[in-house]
């Protein structure tokens, strides 16, 4: 039989759990290639998007005993939190249960077929199971190692994080009441601090779990950004069932406007069901990562004039 010469399927594939445990692994525990089975119990509990029962054939449990999961990314206990399919052959993705090639083709029937039915099995457990090309794990830009990927695990465990604390009781302390005069408000202003608590406890979320979030919020400060706007796009280059597709521009007082197009599959996968939000996140990111180059175009121009100053000023 002999021994493979890596446990990878490809240096690719070898490369990119690299990229995850430079992010992830000093937070969680990240495994490569465990048996489905590991993750997923195979035949019970299963349901479909329409909350009806799934039933796997014989056949299908038999295929399910004998496959892995490329990437599994489990908490310090290992109890698993997501996984990830590396299409690197095909650079394929998915659209909740169904396998997307990105030249608008489906690809060879008995391979779809597998992939669809490791989602349908991951899915109808309620578990975010995504497939990957080589596109969602290439750096943002020349500057930012982290990738699509890094955003799509990011929104996953805000997502999670968010559900769980949610489920906490109300405390009004937490929003600078105390119980007898948060009691003492009107209905709709109970509400209304409900729903401030609600989205404080989203963007402490994505703050804490998505690096991509960190990222923009740090250059936003760094490069004094006073705003941004965005841009839905439907001009036929994406079909809009399955591409998230919009323009994002930014704004800093110092360094001007920079604007860019970014566009992701909409993947419908449980805590990710539509990533518009990342979307929009990775835009801002990429027009900041423009400002950035703004800001020390300015600063060379900047000394430039100033050095040119300096020397006319010694020659007189």
């Amino acid at each position: 039989m002999g021994v493979r010469k890596s446990v990878f399927g490809s240096s690719m594939e070898k490369r990119c759990f690299r990229k995850l445990n430079e992010t992830w692994g000093k937070k969680y525990n990240i495994y490569h290639n465990l048996p489905f089975l590991n993750v997923f119990t195979g035949r019970t509990d299963l349901i479909d998007d329409e909350f009806n029962p799934i039933t796997l054939s014989d056949e299908e449990y038999d295929l399910l005993k004998k496959t892995s999961i490329d990437f599994t990314i489990c908490d310090k206990k290992d109890v698993p939190l997501i996984c990830i399919e590396f299409d690197g052959m095909q650079n394929g993705f998915n659209i909740g249960t169904s396998y997307q090639l990105r030249n608008g083709t489906s690809g060879r029937n008995a391979r779809r077929s597998f992939i669809e039915l490791k989602l349908r099995v991951a899915h109808g457990s309620q578990f975010p199971y995504l497939i990957l090309g080589s596109e969602e794990f290439r750096g943002l830009s020349d500057s930012v190692r982290l990738t699509i990927a890094d955003g799509l695990i990011g929104e996953v465990l805000s997502s999670k994080a968010i559900h769980d604390r949610l489920q906490t009781i109300f405390d009004p302390t937490q929003c600078g009441y105390s119980t007898e005069e948060f009691d003492e408000l009107s209905p709709a202003q109970q509400s209304e601090i409900i729903d401030d608590w609600a989205s404080m406890i989203e963007i402490e979320c994505d703050f804490e779990y998505n690096p991509i979030v960190r990222e923009v919020m740090r250059l936003s400060t760094e490069l004094h950004a006073t705003g941004y706007g965005v841009t839905f796009l439907n001009d036929d280059q994406y079909d809009p069932d399955k591409w998230i597709w919009m323009q994002v521009h930014v704004t800093s007082s110092p360094y001007g406007t920079a604007t860019v197009k970014v566009c992701l599959p909409f993947f419908k996968t449980p805590s990710c069901y539509c990533p518009v939000h990342l979307t929009e996140e990775i835009g801002r990111l990429l027009a900041l990562v423009q400002l950035q180059k703004q800001k020390r175009e300015q600063e060379k121009k900047t000394k430039h004039t100033q050095e040119t100053f300096a020397d006319d000023f010694k020659n007189e």
